[in-house]
């Protein structure tokens, strides 16, 4: 309200301090007051010059408000957002095998030191030193195909038997129906592979470094630290201690305080294990055929590494 009042009181006095004022410039007016004293001013110019005057007063007298509201009123928020600029990183794409077969072999036991000195002799990428490994038998266990040495679900593992049944299902005819000389390449290809050195040297189609092996083992380790689940069951486990101490202590005070210090022990010992990572390394070997309407055979060697801790 005060602020029409102000307006109303500027636009009355400049029509007041207009209202007598005569206009120069105007012919009309300049013959009219030589010759009449009374008329000093024309109706036109008189208007014209009220309304000039008004327009300027009324925005000095916005700006003054502005101003004022501006100096009164904080910011909502001091923070702005700029998009400075945006960037793309594109991934491998992956593929499905659903139609594949696969086929885990049982897992084998074996040491981190070990693992890396059969399948990343050079530290760092994935391959196999045949001259060291091909003829160590030690190692043989850990790389053959050999049904001696590997199991599926306690069964002993035939590699040609599984690839000639997989492409029966697959043609949905019996084996009987492949041709002699098919049949024979068929068997002589596979029977010859006893392990992984009998595979083409050129056979890595992809593998992890050895250093993103152990940068994924870092980060299950630490994610298994951090598990509310081993946490909940030790609180339940402490919980449950408590509760029995205190029922053999309203029974027996001697007994309630070997019951209580060895329930003590157990919930201390039991807050301080956490069950550790067990890293499952998996070796898949595909066999595939150009024969339209096989599908691909997908060996998994599957090794467990042991006594493993990782040392942050």
């Amino acid at each position: 309200m005060k602020n029409v009042s102000d307006h109303h009181s500027i636009i009355s006095s400049i029509i007041s301090s207009n209202s007598s004022s005569s206009c120069s410039t105007c012919s009309t007016c300049s013959s009219s007051s030589s010759s009449s004293s009374s008329s000093s001013s024309c109706d036109n110019c008189h208007n014209n010059k009220i309304m000039n005057n008004l327009n300027n007063n009324l925005n000095n007298n916005f700006f003054y408000f502005k101003n004022k509201y501006n100096r009164n009123h904080n910011p909502i928020c001091n923070k702005i957002t700029i998009d400075v600029a945006v960037l793309c990183q594109e991934y491998t794409t992956i593929e499905k095998m659903c139609d594949d077969h696969i086929i885990n072999l049982d897992e084998i036991e074996i040491t981190k030191d070990l693992f890396q000195c059969i399948f990343y002799p050079y530290y760092e990428n994935f391959g196999i030193n045949k001259n060291t490994v091909c003829n160590n038998c030690s190692y043989a266990e850990y790389i053959s195909f050999l049904p001696e040495y590997r199991t599926v679900n306690g069964k002993k593992f035939y590699l040609l038997e599984e690839i000639i049944s997989n492409i029966e299902s697959d043609l949905n005819i019996s084996r009987n129906c492949f041709t002699v000389e098919s049949l024979v390449e068929l068997t002589n290809e596979i029977i010859s592979i006893y392990s992984l050195c009998d595979l083409n040297c050129c056979s890595v189609l992809s593998s992890l470094t050895w250093c993103n092996i152990l940068e994924i083992i870092k980060n299950y380790s630490i994610i298994n630290e951090n598990c509310d689940c081993s946490a909940s069951s030790n609180a339940s486990s402490s919980s449950n201690a408590s509760s029995s101490s205190n029922a053999s202590s309203s029974s027996n005070a001697s007994t309630s305080s070997n019951a209580s210090s060895s329930s003590n022990a157990s919930s201390s010992s039991n807050a301080s294990s956490i069950m550790p990572i067990i890293p499952i390394c998996v070796i898949s070997v595909i066999f595939k055929t150009p024969t339209p309407g096989v599908r691909n055979t997908i060996i998994d060697l599957i090794t467990e590494l042991q006594n493993y801790r990782f040392i942050k």
